[in-house]
This record gives C-alpha cells, sequence and structure tokens, in this order.
C-alpha cells in the first residue's frame, strides 16, 4: 500500500536515510561521511509539515515501511528567456535492503507521476550519481533522462 507518510514513519524513514547515504559514501567517499545521513528524524517530522514537501511511503500488510519518496514542489518563473513551469522534484526515493527487487521503487516512482500529474506538475526530476549505475538503470526504465550534465574536476 501507498500512503502519504506519517510523523509515526520518521524514525524508519530516517534509518532509510542511512542506507542511501551508505551507497553515495561507496560511490563517492571524497564528498559524503559515511555513517551519517541527510536529514535527522526531527527533520523529517518537519518535512511531513511543509506545504512544498510529499513524502510517499509504501509499506507492507503490518504498515511496516518498506520504502519512500521524499517530493519537493517547485515553481519555476517564465523570465523571458526560461519558460515558466510547475516540477515535482524527487530528493530521495528508497527502498530498504530487504525489499529491493521487488517492484516497491517501480510502485513507488508511478504513484508519484500520477500524483504529479493530478496536480497539475509538468515536469518530475530528480538528480542521480553517475556511479550510482542501478538508479539509473531504474530511472532510465521508468523513462526518465537527462536535462543536463554537471562536471567536475578537482584542483591539482
Amino acid at each position: 500500500m501507498i500512503r502519504f507518510a506519517e510523523e509515526k514513519d520518521a524514525p524508519r524513514i530516517s534509518a532509510l536515510l542511512r542506507q542511501v547515504l551508505e551507497v553515495h559514501a561507496a560511490i563517492r567517499p571524497d564528498m559524503y561521511r559515511s555513517g551519517t545521513q541527510k536529514y535527522s528524524e526531527k527533520e523529517v517530522v518537519a518535512l511531513l509539515k511543509n506545504p512544498d514537501c510529499r513524502i510517499f511511503a509504501e509499506t507492507d500488510e503490518a504498515d511496516v515501511l518498506r520504502g519512500y519518496c521524499i517530493c519537493f514542489a517547485q515553481e519555476v518563473k517564465d523570465d523571458g528567456v526560461i519558460m515558466g513551469r510547475r516540477e515535482l522534484y524527487i530528493d530521495d526515493l528508497c527502498v530498504d535492503e530487504t525489499a529491493r527487487r521487488k517492484g516497491v521503487a517501480k510502485r513507488l516512482f508511478e504513484h508519484v507521476r500520477r500524483y504529479a500529474k493530478e496536480q497539475g506538475f509538468d515536469w518530475i526530476t530528480l538528480n542521480v550519481w553517475n556511479g550510482n549505475t542501478g538508479a539509473l538503470a531504474f530511472y532510465r526504465e521508468m523513462g526518465m533522462t537527462p536535462r543536463r550534465t554537471i562536471l567536475e574536476r578537482r584542483v591539482d
């Protein structure tokens, strides 16, 4: 079942955020500190109260959270050069390690896509690290395509 996350889900979301961080730390140990996480449990609770944020949760039959998707509504103003649009930005999508490869991410993504359409968003956007090959393949399968590429070079 997919539903809006509730305050009672904050500890579980917090635990899954640690799993996500470890994926990023393995890919980019030069940028991410292992043992940390993007949002604390308290910050997750604050996100649940943020009117521009929606957190979707997939739960099992016992209402145990298997995965979540944190989304932010973003308004791009028409400035004469860039056309205005409404975007739903996927800030984080995570499936518990024990529930992966069982369709949870796909169900969450499709739920977010339907929500975005119902709410009148023009685009769904997100960022993926290049080394996260599993996520890149998944999002391509979901129909996502690159909008832009950020290049980097360490100063030596």
